[in-house]
């Protein structure tokens, strides 16, 4: 049986979960747990992971692969620093020194299908911030604050296109998010918020 580079990650990652405090890491991060499980929602979404097995699942995932957010949720739990603070300066992604390096291809996986499945679609992207729990904020046509993880704060903002100009978007991180994932997890981290927005659920 051949396996992937993402089962084999997971597999890894997995590994060096069972061996945390979960307890601690559970506390630090604003996470319910109980004995057997830690309750962790990504953009709103409902996942666990199994404290004896590392086992990541969602009942909103059945016959489908979804190592993008397994792998997130293990990034976090596992690389989170643990006198990790948000700074409460929120910026764009090329302004996160770690990051800069992946902008482009950031800019094109992600911002770009964002705004252009957006355009002239402000009423349904309002409402798609509703449904994952986002707050609505005042700027760009429009804008919202919605956390990925309890303490990693994602700010979109969007401005319509019309008959002059496309769609554009952006998204501003805390600047101290790094301390919070590894950082080659936050332009995936960005990607997986912009599909939920674009996904019916």
């Amino acid at each position: 049986m051949v396996i992937s580079n993402s089962e084999r990650l997971y597999i890894h990652y997995q590994k060096l979960f069972l061996k945390l405090d979960h307890i601690t890491t559970a506390k630090k991060l604003h996470l319910q747990y109980d004995k057997n499980q830690i309750h962790i929602p990504l953009f709103n979404r409902p996942f666990t992971i199994n404290r004896h097995t590392a086992d990541v699942t969602s009942p909103l995932y059945k016959n489908c692969d979804y190592y993008s957010e397994k792998l997130l949720i293990l990034h976090h739990l596992y690389f989170h620093k643990s006198d990790a603070q948000n700074s409460g300066n929120m910026v764009p992604f090329h302004n996160i020194h770690e990051c800069a390096d992946f902008d482009p291809a950031y800019q094109k996986s992600t911002i770009i299908p964002f705004a252009a499945y957006f355009n002239r679609k402000t009423d349904l992207l309002k409402e798609r911030v509703i449904e994952m729990g986002g707050q609505i904020t005042s700027y760009g046509d429009v804008s919202f604050t919605v956390n990925a993880f309890p303490l990693i704060p994602l700010q979109f903002i969007f401005w319509d296109g019309d008959e002059e100009f496309s769609a554009n978007a952006n998204i501003l991180f805390d600047k101290n998010i790094a301390q919070f994932i590894h950082p080659e997890s936050i332009p995936v981290l960005a990607n997986v918020g912009t599909k939920f927005l674009m996904t019916d659920n």
